[in-house]
């Protein structure tokens, strides 16, 4: 305040000083701006890398459903229990109706 007291009129150092706020008040919205812009980009990007992390997951959960439908498949089961653990089909006189 002291470099402005050679002002010779009051009013002229009151409108310098709101001048200097404003000019000031526009810097620190111009920086908002920058800061605010900024964290916008880096949010976006983490929202992209996101994106693709949910559709890779989604690819592998439809492959892994594919898997597992083929490996509890009627076919799959029959095979198996013929040639590992040498199981057949009962023949007919074999059954027994309970009632």
């Amino acid at each position: 305040m002291a470099s402005l007291r050679w002002l010779p009129f009051p009013r002229l150092r009151r409108i310098s000083w709101c001048v200097l706020l404003g000019w000031m008040a526009v810097l620190l919205s111009g920086q908002a701006v920058v800061y605010s812009s900024h964290q916008c980009r880096l949010l976006n990007e983490e929202l992209a890398q996101l994106q693709q992390d949910e559709n890779r997951l989604e690819i592998a959960w439809g492959q892994n459903l594919l898997e597992e439908s083929a490996q509890a498949s009627l076919y799959r089961v029959e095979r198996l229990a013929r040639t590992k653990l040498g199981m057949d089909a009962p023949a007919l006189e074999d059954i027994v109706l309970l009632k």
